[in-house]
């Protein structure tokens, strides 16, 4: 198992200072986009519950003046110490992840993946949105829904609304987007339960390893895992250091003979046989490396073993203080009626700041359509007319009184003179257009032009 390098920061905010490293999970998305300090998750909340409580409160008065306007009646909004902290919305948040695990297990008896997967979603989705922005109760079946799709456990529509009282299909693939997009169409969840297996390995592969002794803690380390799934720890700590600090938590003696071993025994991967000879040949090169400086990615797990264990430590604390707490029903109940006078009027189907937001939204489509209709009915045209689209005369160019002008008749020369109602010979002499006939001929017995032409054919 590879841990990350005690040169990152496991326990930082997700940013350029976290560098990726030679393992899959270093490279993941997981890594990159959704790793905190638990200063960084704590300030993230705190401002997204303060930035929700302005738009709720805003949104709350154009509630209040539509609703009067349409002649309803309307209660105050509720005052600012109503509205939920930061800590009502934790709460409120995983008694709904609580619930995931329930309906995985005794609704459809689906394996862990899907449960630690939609309990991820759900996390992940309150970091980017507010419970009084969007309530859990209808974001935690789309996330389980989803989470059995990408995890290749799909789930029939019909099959999973039976399960939920008063749920449509139209519930879920109304909110299926909103999901995906908060997560940033990231839905790969690398779970620490995968990273247990490979643990309970490598306590295998050593002298005597004690094999009772490793099954039974793997048993304990799993069930500890369960724990892990309310709290923060997967935005703060790689997958193998809590699957590691589970094990560490139900045998400690277990974890601490095994990484005595592994840090006793360690050889760096690039020093061969004759590096080793050189080695003991050169010693006057030892002391190359200026004193203090260390090179922490050869040691194993890239940390010294008294880090690692102070990273464990922390991490069972951790599991101690948020993973084993009895979520307060009571309180949850409490919170939720509060939630109702405060949750986001323009997310509440049927109030009117939500009809009036869905009809300009389908207006603002319906012209967008329209504009795109238009648009690829020209460029259908264009590709229809072989000579191009028809030429216009520009308006600039057209002179102020072509607008009364009348549609001039075909002209008829004779020697080059202009034929109107008579023809002209050379020297100005007039001559008249027989009524019959198709003209008059020119003195190099042309027929130009003619009155009619009841006489096809006949002599002039």
């Amino acid at each position: 198992m590879t841990l990350a390098n005690d040169s990152q920061p496991e326990a930082g905010p997700s940013s350029a200072k976290l560098v990726p490293g030679p393992t899959p999970y270093h490279e993941s998305s997981q890594f990159r986009h959704w790793r905190y300090s638990p200063s960084s998750l704590q300030n993230i909340r705190e401002e997204l519950n303060a930035k929700s409580v302005e738009i709720v409160a805003k949104n709350t008065e154009l509630e209040k003046e539509a609703q009067i306007s349409l002649g309803h009646s309307y209660t105050d909004p509720p005052p600012p110490q109503a509205y939920l902290t930061v800590s009502d919305e934790l709460l409120l948040l995983r008694f709904y992840c609580s619930q995931i695990s329930k309906i995985c297990r005794q609704g459809f008896g689906l394996p862990e993946i899907v449960e630690t997967t939609a309990i991820s979603y759900m996390k992940r989705f309150y970091l980017k949105n507010s419970v009084m922005e969007w309530h859990p109760k209808n974001i935690m079946p789309t996330c389980l829904f989803l989470a059995a799709k990408t995890t290749n456990y799909p789930v029939l529509m019909d099959q999973f609304i039976s399960k939920f009282s008063k749920l449509s299909p139209d519930d879920i693939l109304d909110t299926e987007f909103l999901v995906a997009q908060s997560l940033g169409f990231e839905f790969w969840v690398r779970s620490p339960e995968k990273a247990s297996r490979g643990w309970s390995l490598d306590l295998q592969n050593q002298p005597n390893p004690p094999i009772e002794t490793i099954q039974k803690s793997l048993s304990d380390a799993l069930k500890n895992l369960s724990y892990c799934l309310l709290t923060d720890l997967e935005f703060i700590y790689s997958p193998s250091q809590i699957s590691l600090a589970c094990f560490h938590l139900s045998d400690p003696r277990l974890i601490e003979d095994f990484l005595d071993h592994r840090y006793s025994t360690f050889t760096p991967k690039y020093m061969s046989e004759l590096d080793k000879v050189d080695e003991a040949s050169n010693d006057d090169e030892k002391d190359v490396k200026k004193e203090g400086e260390e090179d922490l990615s050869q040691l194993p797990y890239g940390m010294k073993q008294q880090r690692l264990l102070t990273i464990l430590q922390d991490i069972e604390n951790i599991i101690r203080r948020d993973g084993h707490i009895e979520i307060d029903l009571k309180k949850v109940k409490e919170i939720d009626k509060r939630l109702k006078n405060c949750t986001n009027p323009e997310k509440i189907p049927g109030t009117a700041l939500y009809v009036k937001r869905k009809r300009e939204k389908e207006t603002s489509e319906a012209a967008s359509k329209a504009a795109k209709t238009a648009k690829a009915a020209a460029s259908a045209l264009d590709r229809e007319s072989v000579f191009g689209s028809v030429l216009s005369i520009p308006s600039s160019t057209r002179s102020s009184s072509s607008s009364d002008r009348e549609p001039l008749s075909p002209k008829i020369t004779m020697n080059g003179v202009p034929v109107s109602s008579g023809v002209t010979r050379p020297g100005g002499a007039e001559v008249d257009l027989e009524d019959e006939g198709m003209g008059v001929k020119d003195e190099n017995g042309i027929v130009m032009g003619g009155k009619g032409l009841m006489d096809v054919g006949l002599p002039l």
